[in-house]
């Protein structure tokens, strides 16, 4: 069953996503970027059900390689593509990106190794390979802690620790993000044990024979479901009041942001803390507002807005600008300016959506024919014949 308030969030956070990619005045950059990637972990793992895939590791991890792996590798090679022909046809012998100074053998090797910033045409792309390896850790956990949550909180508390002081003491990145997933699936196990308490009566069908307690022993626990019950009223005010407190303070305070992408934590509680409040600020909000058409579409198609709004938003920044006649600082200064641009990168997306679902859903890893495309084929038979 879709869960229409699920992807109405996921599409305020997209919108947040390509949002805060415009440089906004420090106090809104800062706030957002607390909150908003954390959001996609949790998300994801509120979607997950272990039960599908407790039986067949191999199936889960073919699954998600499929899912997120070809898409990361098939707009990582298709964008570099278009920044490349952008870079020697618009401006012959200029090099504008960092990733086109380099041999193409560091190329190739910096787009193997998945780190945002070495694929620093496309930084966001770094969140597929993360997810992946986030999704696997968290398997790991669950197939042997599913059925005892307290465990398994344990477990990724303790990830969540790791993952912080790994980006305090060690000096080098690893491959695929996986540095980042240490922290990120505390996040990712968070949505999925929210799911479990909020959510009770379903099923995720965790199949005998395997090492994992039914996860129905959520459900054993009455007691802690009726005081979280009681207690759950109040969270929507609370988180909500805590975000207002926190961005009031950012107007008068400004601080560093926080970036998951390159490590960039800052202290560790108010890291977590600020994360996990902005998660539920919205999670609460939005299961109260519920559905919304437009937020729903945006949040269906949101691995296709990740991979794409980047190089649309360098394009429309750069025309706005020469349409505008802004200094470039100014410009980034202005939150309309960016909303602006938000919005047109969000409608310019509509047919490049369309088009992938239609005649090119191999880039996010779907099967099946093209719907389009064979139709035209039989036609061209039929006349041939």
């Amino acid at each position: 069953m879709r869960l229409h308030w699920i992807d109405a969030l996921k599409g305020i956070g997209i919108m947040l996503v390509v949002f805060a990619h415009h440089s906004l005045p420090v106090a809104l950059d800062t706030y957002i970027f607390s909150f908003h990637m954390p959001l996609f972990f949790f998300i994801s793992g509120f979607l997950f059900d272990f039960g599908k895939y407790a039986e067949s590791t191999a199936n889960f991890v073919k699954g998600r390689f499929r899912s997120l792996i070809v898409p990361y590798f098939c707009f990582a090679l298709i964008t570099c593509l278009f920044y490349f022909l952008l870079d020697t046809g618009f401006q012959p012998g200029v090099t504008n990106i960092e990733f086109f100074e380099t041999s193409a053998l560091y190329g190739i090797y910096s787009i193997l190794y998945a780190l945002g910033p070495l694929v620093s045409y496309n930084p966001p792309l770094w969140f597929l390979t993360c997810l992946f390896v986030t999704e696997l850790l968290f398997y790991g956990f669950a197939k042997k802690y599913y059925g005892e949550p307290g465990k398994l909180v344990l477990w990724l508390t303790a990830a969540g620790i790791i993952g912080y002081l790994y980006s305090v003491y060690v000096p080098f990145r690893l491959p695929w993000n996986a540095d980042v997933a240490l922290s990120a699936v505390a996040f990712y196990g968070a949505g999925n044990l929210f799911r479990k308490i909020t959510e009770p009566d379903e099923k995720s069908g965790v199949a005998s024979g395997t090492n994992v307690k039914a996860n129905s022993s959520f459900n054993s626990e009455s007691r802690f479901r009726a005081g979280f019950s009681r207690t759950e009223k109040f969270f929507p005010g609370i988180f909500i009041l805590l975000n207002l407190l926190y961005f009031a303070y950012l107007l008068e305070f400004p601080t560093d942001k926080i970036n998951m992408n390159v490590l960039k934590y800052g202290n560790f509680f108010s890291y977590y803390f600020l994360a996990f409040s902005g998660i539920f600020a919205f999670v609460y909000l939005f299961k109260k507002v519920g559905s919304s058409k437009i937020l729903e579409y945006y949040g269906r198609n949101s691995l296709i807005v990740l991979a794409l709004h980047f190089p649309l938003k360098d394009i429309l920044t750069k025309l706005a600008i020469i349409a505008i006649g802004v200094e470039l600082e100014c410009f980034y200064c202005k939150t309309a300016l960016a909303l602006s641009l938000t919005i047109l990168n969000l409608l310019c997306l509509i047919p490049v959506i369309f088009l992938i679902n239609n005649y090119f859903p191999f880039l996010l890893g779907k099967k099946g024919p093209f719907k389009e495309l064979e139709g035209l084929k039989s036609r061209i038979r039929k006349l041939v014949n």
